[in-house]
């Protein structure tokens, strides 16, 4: 086991002396801040880059949230296609949101493949065969909260044949335990999650594959509608808080190890999602990197809606929808994200009484004494 890392708690000053971003917050020189965006463009280049796909600085856009930069994405792709109204596949249950922007916000037709399965793909496959067309396929690797991963491999040799875009969300499965650049066209990024941890900052980035056969094209679009609306304190402090992130990310992913161990081995759980044990592990260990690990997030449900409920209110740690963060976070992810629909999220195994935790970087035995009681309130309850 890694030497346990101490996260920070100086949350509100991660620009530590006398950079602290609240003093200087009037006085920032505006080379300060570049300075800072070049540093995280070349830092998120170097930890995409594998040996067959090696991303320069130029090949990497930073905006001021996960969503904006996916935004930024469709907006490009709309020019990229120009007249015609852009077609994208979905793959996976996907992040709400991204869901909702492409369908609502920028009007696109969209195709739900909602389990990314092996099914799903034959299907699509089967679809292309016959001359449909798409213009993009967005993907989650691993997927939220499932943590289902796609055979990325196919669908890269798929867009390859049918000249259509991919474009990966990597925030769950982390830069640093996954390669995933030789296997798409584009790879979205959270910035907000585990890559900063001190839940104090946002951020997003696009990364282009400087292989694909699109990147002549995604750069110019992406580029001309380039404006740097980044906060430029905002930068500072993400730049300050990401130079552990491969640390933060191993020791997370390592704790959050353990907890499924502990979870699958308990008569009150019926299923643990997480990318280790899963029915993919193959296909998130055909893109895991030598020394990657397996996350950081899983999710996990119970015999009985009372065991649940039991397991989430006796769960002592902080409450709450993101992910990411240097402390452990759960939530009743169903209920928060798809309370509306939630017959139609079981459809896709999305179930009410799903909770789901995002493993932070307390000290192992802790974890585990808090899981302990958890648990045993799950057994306990009817």
């Amino acid at each position: 086991m890694a030497t346990t890392y101490h996260a920070r708690t100086d949350h509100c000053n991660a620009v530590s002396g006398s950079r602290g971003w609240i003093k200087d917050l009037g006085l920032l020189a505006a080379g300060d801040a570049g300075s800072s965006k070049a540093i995280l463009r070349q830092r998120i280049a170097e930890l995409c880059a594998t040996a067959t796909a090696r991303p320069k600085s130029r090949d990497v856009f930073l905006y001021p949230t996960g969503m904006a930069g996916l935004s930024n994405m469709a907006e490009a792709l709309q020019k990229h296609v120009q007249h015609d109204r852009p077609i994208v596949a979905i793959f996976g249950f996907l992040y709400v949101d991204t869901v909702k922007m492409l369908q609502k916000v920028y009007d696109f037709e969209t195709t739900l493949y909602g389990h990314a399965s092996s099914e799903n793909l034959d299907a699509l496959e089967e679809e292309l065969s016959s001359r449909r067309k798409i213009h993009a396929l967005v993907c989650e690797f691993p997927g939220n909260p499932l943590l289902i991963s796609p055979d990325l491999k196919r669908l890269h040799r798929l867009a390859k044949q049918h000249s259509f875009w991919l474009v990966v969300d990597d925030t769950v499965g982390t830069f640093v335990n996954l390669a995933l650049l030789p296997h798409c066209d584009m790879i979205s990024t959270s910035l907000t999650k585990i890559f900063s941890g001190r839940c104090n900052v946002m951020g997003g980035s696009l990364v282009l594959n400087p292989h694909s056969q699109f990147y002549h094209s995604m750069h110019a679009q992406l580029s001309a509608n380039f404006l740097d609306t980044y906060f430029p304190p905002d930068a500072l402090v993400m730049e300050a808080n990401s130079r552990d992130v491969a640390v933060r990310i191993r020791q997370a992913s390592e704790n959050a190890e353990v907890l499924c161990d502990m979870l699958r081995q308990h008569p009150a759980v019926t299923n643990v999602y997480y990318p280790k044990g899963s029915p993919t592990q193959p296909l998130y260990d055909a893109c895991r990197r030598t020394d990657g690990l397996y996350g950081y997030l899983f999710s996990v449900t119970f015999v009985t809606p009372a065991k649940a409920v039991a397991f989430h209110d006796a769960l002592d740690v902080a409450k709450g929808p993101s992910l990411g963060t240097d402390f452990s976070l759960a939530c009743a992810y169903t209920l928060l994200a798809h309370y509306n629909e939630r017959e139609w999220a079981a459809q896709y195994g999305v179930v009410e009484y799903l909770v789901r935790m995002s493993v932070g970087l307390e000290d192992l035995d802790t974890l585990t004494n808090k899981m302990t009681v958890a648990l045993d309130a799950a057994q306990s309850a009817e």
